[in-house]
């Protein structure tokens, strides 16, 4: 949504020809004087039931429909005002490719892995139109978008609009804005200009989130709203808010208790809400945010990072006597903070914990994106390439959430990354976006380990490319495994925006986008056993590209890199199957509903218990 603003060990200590996997638990990081710092504060929130089946008819924006970025597509604007999220760190509006050095690795990426299997179920998800995005009056993206799969339907959201698929036929059961879907007002006296005559009174939403939640058989979604603020809506009210919504049964289809919790905290007048995430444990539900602030002249000139908790039970009951704690300002300190700052935390991700095996406590985690701790590296975002790299996560844990909430954190070693360079299409080199260092998708929890992922420059093949790196966190001992995924085919691939999704046994299924010099962007997911060291191979196809995407403006001039992502998505529907949602570039169209902006998504499964 909106926008994005705003490096351990010396090139040494980045090992080359890095092997497959690295685990960290003997890793020699300065754990002993890192600290960590949040405040505590508390959320309002109002509460009010919808039946979002009844407010859209059972149609969807296909996959062959195609993409959107906003209203404008000029080079006056570069095309991306007012719909990518925001940036804590380094390149504001992520326009440039970020050219230089990756952490090495050798892994083997040749042919498909044996252990992923072929998809039970795959269909078109939702694609980019002025339907899926009703907010601009050509649509929007990227294709933010939300997953949460479950016996009774497939739900997935896309910017604006929430559908729920039949699992088996991938058919459209019913369609809802997520205006209404969540039952939110329209805004007052046509105050918002930002989207065009059609749209001021439309509140502006974005960043959908959802989940399933296999011990309840709830399904949950969320999106946030902002108004005055961050270039949007300028002449409406001030609104900082994060709308969720949780089905009042196990029927997506019936009535659903919907919560507006302002995120603006007490004393942080003007701040507002970007890149929202969501997740649940056995007590709580837990919301987290970025938080910006501008002055008058536009330039952000404040950001913290906010988590919160609320009561799940008494949510799923539609009730509202229970206290919202939340905590903001994470901060950390170690030996690099006097001559290079404080860690400033960001993108802090509520994990889903699948099984209750993390206990009570709901765990959040994070990536030391600069500086960093220990040597006040800051991961390529100043430039610097192997010399920048950091190194690290932080585990964050709230304890007796639903009582009197403390909040603690754990620095974790992890292998190195870098800030990826743009991806390469057929059409164009470096010029799609391939984010920056947070953990996008939405972190699992299984057998007490934890399981996320995030992109990192890698030199592979003698090129430097964008990959991922995963992390599998143990949490009784704060150790974690590490490992790096690329193409490794020598012909400008990527691998990006990887979202995991573990199973019962302990085998871990990755969902990507892949994209190079000689394939259209498409979707990929990959399956690595239990106990090995690494993902093997290329992964298995899931949804092939059809064009360049929007080859008229990626590269340009005047145009720069072309927004992806933000973020893709995963769901255990508790009923013996792992989904998986991604996108892709479609059939290209410059007429509408797509006006030339092609991308689609494409949801698959696999059988996984």
């Amino acid at each position: 949504m909106i926008r994005r603003l705003l490096a351990v060990g010396s090139a040494a200590s980045i090992i080359a020809a890095l092997g497959v996997a690295v685990s960290t638990a003997g890793a020699a990081a300065s754990r002993t004087s890192i600290s960590f710092t949040s405040t505590p504060a508390t959320l309002t929130f109002t509460e009010h039931t919808t039946t979002p089946s009844a407010t859209g008819p059972a149609t969807a924006a296909g996959a062959t429909t195609g993409g959107a970025t906003n209203s404008g597509d000029t080079a006056a604007d570069n095309g991306k005002p007012g719909v990518s999220a925001l940036s804590p760190k380094g390149d504001v509006h992520r326009n440039n490719s970020h050219p230089g050095g990756g952490v090495l690795v050798n892994n083997s990426a040749s042919g498909t892995s044996s252990s992923t299997p072929a998809t039970s179920s795959s269909f078109a998800g939702q694609a980019a139109s002025n339907v899926t995005c009703s907010y601009f009056a050509h649509g929007c993206n990227p294709p933010d978008m939300a997953l949460a799969a479950g016996p009774n339907g497939v739900l997935q959201g896309v910017n604006t609009q929430f559908t729920l698929y039949n699992g088996t036929t991938g058919e459209p059961l019913w369609v809802a804005s997520a205006q209404n879907f969540f039952g939110i007002s329209n805004e007052p006296d046509s105050c918002d200009t930002t989207g065009g005559a059609a749209t001021a009174n439309s509140p502006f939403l974005s960043d959908p989130r959802a989940l399933f939640d296999p011990s309840t058989h709830r399904y949950w979604a969320s999106a946030l709203q902002v108004e005055d603020a961050l270039g949007i809506a300028p002449g409406c009210p001030f609104a900082s808010l994060i709308w969720v919504g949780v089905s009042a049964t196990s029927d997506p289809s019936g009535a659903w208790h919907v919560y507006a919790f302002d995120t603006t905290a007490p004393g942080q007048n003007g701040f507002a809400t970007d890149y929202d995430h969501i997740g649940v444990n056995g007590q709580g539900f837990y919301g987290s945010a970025n938080m910006f602030h501008e002055n008058a002249q536009g330039n952000v000139d404040g950001f913290y990072a906010e988590v919160f908790e609320a009561d799940k039970a008494k949510m799923e009951a539609g009730a509202t006597d229970f206290a919202v704690h939340a905590f903001l300002n994470m901060q950390g300190t170690g030996p690099s903070t006097k001559r290079f700052g404080a860690f400033l935390a960001d993108t802090v991700q509520p994990a889903m914990n699948e099984d209750s095996s993390a206990g009570a406590d709901e765990t959040f985690v994070d990536t030391i994106d600069g500086p960093d701790l220990n040597n006040g590296h800051f991961c390529g975002f100043a430039g610097g390439g192997f010399n920048q790299a950091c190194e690290g996560l932080v585990v964050w844990r709230m304890h007796d959430p639903l009582g009197s909430p403390t909040f603690t954190a754990t620095f974790i070693p992890a292998a190195p990354f870098l800030l990826a360079p743009a991806q390469t299409q057929p059409s164009c080199s470096q010029c799609v976006d391939s984010l920056d260092l947070r953990i996008t998708g939405r972190p699992g929890i299984r057998n007490g380990v934890l399981y996320g992922s995030w992109d990192t420059a890698i030199q592979s093949s003698g090129q430097v490319v964008a990959g991922i790196e995963w992390a599998a966190v143990s949490l009784g001992s704060n150790t974690a495994t590490t490992g790096y995924f690329c193409d490794n085919a020598g012909d400008t691939g990527s691998a990006t925006f990887g979202t995991l999704m573990p199973d019962a046994q302990g085998n871990v299924t990755m969902v990507f986008d892949h994209m190079s010099s000689t394939t259209f962007p498409e979707i990929r997911y990959i399956t690595k056993a239990a106990g090995a060291a690494n993902f093997s191979g290329q992964g298995v196809l899931l949804q092939a590209g059809a064009n360049d995407y929007r080859p008229a403006q990626c590269g340009a001039a005047n145009f720069g890199v072309c927004r992806w992502g933000d973020y893709e998505a995963t769901s255990f529907d508790g009923a013996g199957h792992i989904w998986f949602s991604s996108q892709f570039a479609n059939t290209l169209n410059t007429g509408a509903p797509q006006f030339g902006r092609n991308w689609g998504t494409w949801i698959g499964a696999i059988a996984a218990s």
